[in-house]
């Protein structure tokens, strides 16, 4: 990912979301730029099927759901709609998310 490139024009003191595939692409742009605002993330699937749920736990920084970072960013990680490889999930669900963002 070129964060770099991605970010080109924004301010800190821009409102930025960042759409980042996976959650340690995540975590490794909130450590290099802690003022975006929002990251939104996927690959996990909620780990799709036990025991493969415990693995994808382990190997990412956030896993599913909404997770704070630091005073003022936060990360949300979708499970997602389908699967990765064999057509089922066992002990994960889907989900399709709505996110609905508001000035203050």
């Amino acid at each position: 990912m070129n964060l770099e490139k991605a970010l080109n024009g924004c301010s800190q003191s821009d409102v930025i979301v960042l759409l980042a595939h996976q959650p340690r692409a995540a975590k490794w742009a909130l450590e290099t730029r802690p003022d975006i605002s929002l990251v939104l993330s996927g690959h996990t699937h909620g780990g799709q099927m036990f025991p493969l749920t415990i693995g994808a736990y382990l190997m990412n920084p956030f896993f599913a759901g909404l997770y704070k970072v630091g005073e003022s960013s936060y990360v949300y990680v979708t499970t997602g709609t389908i699967y990765y490889g064999i057509p089922m999930r066992l002990a994960s669900r889907s989900e399709i998310v709505e996110i609905i963002l508001q000035s203050h």
